[in-house]
């Protein structure tokens, strides 16, 4: 592949299909490991500001928050390594409970379309039941919950980078096979 833009799609695409299967075969895992990198980062960028701050020599004259910045990525950073397990289910609650009114809305929405206009309503009110459902298991098992959206988030990638993949070699074949005829 000679094109930049379709090596960058071929990379993605296996990149994609490798993240989809480490969330498919190991989701918890992969989600702490999410956790973990996300605090790594937060802590290393909040102890670098707080570190640049100090080393600069100069002040430009306007208010600088690097310090109170640098703690508070710092304390969030740490926060997020020691604690994995309770910001993946409290994230998980707090996405259930805006599942559960976001559904509740669209239900009340359904039944007001089934009320006035009488057609349309039966889908909308059928997703909304299915995804106040996924809301309430969110809320009340978060972790197995999580888990299968995880899994779903991992089939969709490998899906996704497959089809890319797919796409990316149907193109190559498309162009080897003009390239003959032009001949």
């Amino acid at each position: 592949m000679k094109n930049p833009f379709q090596k960058a799609m071929f990379i993605s695409s296996i990149v994609y299909i490798f993240l989809g299967l480490l969330l498919v075969l190991w989701p918890d895992q992969a989600r702490k490991i999410v956790c973990y990198l996300l605090g790594a980062a937060a802590l290393a960028y909040g102890v670098y500001r707080i570190i640049d701050y100090f080393a600069r020599k100069q002040n430009s004259g306007s208010v600088q928050v690097g310090v109170a910045l640098g703690i508070a990525l710092a304390v969030v950073g740490l926060f997020l390594l020691f604690k994995a397990d309770a910001v993946i289910a409290t994230l998980a609650a707090i996405i259930g409970v805006a599942i559960i009114i976001d559904s509740i809305m669209r239900l009340q929405i359904s039944l007001n379309l089934r009320r006035f206009s009488g057609g349309g309503w039966l889908p909308l009110f059928i997703t909304a039941l299915v995804t106040l459902i996924f809301g309430v298991l969110l809320l009340f098992n978060p972790f197995g919950a999580v888990r299968v959206a995880t899994i779903v988030a991992g089939v969709c990638l490998v899906v996704d980078g497959a089809f890319t993949l797919w796409s990316l070699l149907q193109t190559k074949k498309v162009k080897q096979q003009r390239t003959v005829v032009l001949k």
